[in-house]
């Protein structure tokens, strides 16, 4: 009975697990035939309609910009043309000489290149055009457009070219023919087939103008083949005004040799500023070597700097983004003349590695920066960051350099005083070899900076002329290179290359030729101003995270120091003034 009742419970729990398992096989094949239910767009069930629990983000338009706010807007991505001009003059009035012939070029159908270079092709040349100023000095018969610009070509004859001038309150272009193609390469030096070639485009703004354009200078200008052409390229003409940038004197010099030189000429110190090539640091943090060039620049003369940027290292950005709020530096991007985008690493490569396409593309920055700012200053300096042109003896900025070149020459009795078109400066390496100091004294003079513990040079100088830096005279040079200037104006001397014993350009890099330790001498020319430098470093580095806009225009300090004192002083006259007797009104009548 027990077996037969064990026998039978058996049976039940069987066929019990097989109906389980069946009723669980039937679920998973219902299962398979089940879809996801597809969302739509914030959430929303495509086959039920009903809005899923999302909370979709707020829907915010941006205000397009319209008419002052757009131009403005405009010019700021594509600084070279002039937006304003168009907007203003040239498309209200229909500005072209008929329905055919010489319309005024478009923005939108420019031959832009990209972001800073336009094109213009003329036969088998191909021009990229950079930018366009306006040259008013003394020495040229008449005012000219100039047009920085590379071509693909050094060397051979150009193509008839004409620039197409554009006037306010005239609708017509004004033609002339390109007077000069001035190389700003030397095709000795190298060259190869179809790379950019600098190039500075000359076209005299004719003495006679229409009664509209008289007594005024061309706002735009474009190149054209043929008189009729539409251009496909414009340019603003940047004017200059004759507006110098205020000279700043360290008030921690001694005034007696700081100004030792201007107080015997009875005259304003000589106003510099220093150009600087595109940086390209993508890696490397200069910071601290940065901060003590550029002060060391203010120290020995310099106004304001003028550089380019292709990119640089965040550290370094942080110091450039400081001395542009000060208004020391004028800082402009930079793109390479063949088109190519900014590509960080790429573009860091190509200037490593393509020595001859590199050469050219500095002489861009350096001529644009020489024609923007050629009445803000008596003299631009071409230099890089690893360079310093130094005073020697008694001399202590360059002001004295300047004028004692020109004593020099009086004294000789030659006729080019005031008429160098360039004051040069010979070579001298300082290496990376540490300078060993004999005390604790040295020690702390020198502190932390790079120029102060550096000063083992080479005995030897360069030979003149090469390796050279020199101060280009604003109202004679015409082009620039690196070195030196190439070409100047009438009227000019050839440049000048000043001895030795008046001051000397400090290269902080290692000579391409190998020496040894009794090759080097110790060189401490640069620690008359180690005091001083050292303050200033310091100070930068204290404010060198400062949000507000600081002051450089000592002008206008003083005017803000004055009304702040006269502010104070009337604050303390109303102090001052005895209390008024208090008089009580008689009380309103009640109605």
């Amino acid at each position: 009975m027990s077996t037969r009742g064990g026998f039978i419970r058996l049976t039940i729990l069987v066929t019990a697990a097989l109906l389980a398992v069946f009723v669980l096989l039937s679920a998973l094949q219902r299962t398979d035939h089940l879809k996801p239910t597809p969302l739509g767009q914030y959430g929303v069930s495509v086959e039920t309609g009903l809005a899923a629990k999302v909370t979709p983000p707020p829907i915010r338009h941006l205000e397009e910009p319209i008419k002052e706010v757009l131009v403005r807007q405009l010019e700021q991505e594509l600084p070279e043309v002039d937006y304003g001009f168009w907007y203003h003059w040239a498309k209200p009035m229909g500005y072209k000489i008929n329905k055919t012939c010489a319309l005024y070029p478009d923005p939108l159908d420019l031959q832009l290149h990209n972001i800073y270079w336009q094109t213009f092709v003329n036969s088998n040349v191909t021009f990229r055009l950079y930018a366009a100023y306006l040259d008013k000095r003394k020495g040229l018969k008449l005012p000219t457009v100039r047009i920085l610009a590379t071509a693909n070509q050094i060397g051979n004859e150009f193509p008839p070219t004409h620039c197409q001038m554009w006037f306010e309150n005239y609708r017509q272009p004004i033609f002339v023919p390109v007077a000069e193609f001035l190389s700003v390469w030397v095709k000795a030096w190298g060259n190869k087939p179809n790379l950019n070639y600098p190039h500075l485009l000359s076209c005299p703004v004719p003495s006679e103008l229409p009664p509209p354009a008289v007594n005024s200078f061309p706002k735009t200008v474009s190149l054209v083949a043929q008189h009729c052409e539409k251009a496909g390229n414009s340019l603003r003409v940047n004017m200059n005004r004759k507006q110098s940038v205020p000279v700043v004197i360290p008030s921690s010099q001694n005034p007696k040799t700081q100004n030792a030189t201007i107080q015997s000429q009875n005259e304003a110190p000589l106003n510099f500023g220093v150009c600087l090539k595109g940086f390209d640091f993508p890696y490397v943090d200069l910071s601290e070597r940065l901060i003590e060039w550029f002060e060391l620049q203010r120290i020995l003369g310099a106004s304001r700097i003028y550089a380019y940027m292709y990119d640089v290292h965040p550290a370094v950005q942080r110091v450039l983004d400081y001395y542009q709020r000060t208004g020391y530096l004028e800082l402009r991007p930079l793109t390479l003349a063949n088109g190519m985008p900014r590509l960080r690493h790429y573009q860091h490569m190509l200037l490593q590695h393509r020595k001859l396409e590199k050469r050219l593309n500095e002489l861009i920055p350096y001529n644009d920066c020489f024609y923007r700012n050629l009445y803000r200053h008596d003299y631009l300096v071409n230099v890089d960051v690893d360079e310093v042109i130094m005073p020697l003896g008694d001399n202590r900025n360059w002001h004295q350099l300047v004028q004692k070149a020109h004593a020099l020459e009086v004294e000789k009795g030659g006729k080019c005083a005031g008429r160098f078109p360039a004051l040069c400066f010979i070579n001298s390496y300082f290496t990376k070899e540490p300078t060993e100091f004999s005390n604790h004294e040295e020690q702390a003079i020198a502190g932390e900076l790079y120029v102060l513990q550096h000063t083992q040079r080479i005995r030897n100088y360069s030979m003149p002329g090469r390796a050279t830096k020199c101060f280009h005279n604003a109202r004679l040079s015409l082009t620039l290179h690196n070195h030196f200037t190439l070409k100047w104006l009438p009227g000019g001397c050839k440049p000048r290359t000043l001895n030795t014993s008046f001051a000397q350009m400090q290269h902080y890099r290692e000579p391409d030729d190998k020496y040894n330790l009794t090759n080097l001498t110790d060189d401490r020319s640069v620690w008359k101003f180690a005091s001083e430098l050292r303050a200033a470093v310091e100070y930068v580095w204290l404010h060198l995270d400062d949000v507000l806009a600081q002051i450089s225009d000592p002008e206008e300090q003083q005017q803000q120091l004055e009304e702040s004192l006269d502010q104070e002083g009337d604050d303390m006259d109303r102090e001052q003034q005895p209390l008024q007797p208090l008089v009580l009104l008689p009380p309103k009548p009640l109605s």
